[in-house]
């Protein structure tokens, strides 16, 4: 079976489930800084084959999501990991060509302080989610 890397298809399905699971607004591109938090962005990937031969293509991939939140205290910010956890740990993805083996694993969740030179604070946010994915075709 020829190997393909199964990133747009899991972005795809991290969009949809997070979207319609919750009501911050998620982005997949870079944002440019005038977004009004709180808000998810859908960050790094990591992947590599899990299990390769003719009839068997497997790969375990890791994505990064960044939640960010300007309000006072991190509250905020850790409800929304919450309620992202809930939903990735819940949920399957769904995926054209793949499919989600077992339930996603939860590896990284971290909480920091941002401050900026002209005095704007953020906390910031990050869930690492790990998936073994099988290609169908």
């Amino acid at each position: 079976m020829i190997s393909r890397i199964p990133f747009n298809e899991i972005q795809k399905g991290l969009y949809q489930l997070l979207h319609k699971g919750q009501t911050i607004p998620v982005y997949d591109s870079i944002p440019d800084g005038t977004e009004t938090m709180p808000y998810i962005w859908l960050g790094e990937f990591h992947g590599a084959p899990a299990e390769e031969n003719k009839t068997v293509v497997m790969h375990q991939v890791s994505q990064q999501l960044h939640i960010w939140s300007a309000q006072k205290g991190k509250k905020e910010v850790n409800s929304i990991m919450n309620d992202v956890v809930t939903l990735l740990t819940k949920y399957q993805l769904s995926m054209d060509g793949f499919r989600q083996v077992g339930t996603a694993i939860i590896s990284l969740y971290q909480t920091t302080g941002e401050l900026y030179e002209n005095g704007d604070k953020a906390y910031h946010g990050v869930i690492q989610v790990e998936y073994l994915v099988e290609q169908l075709n």
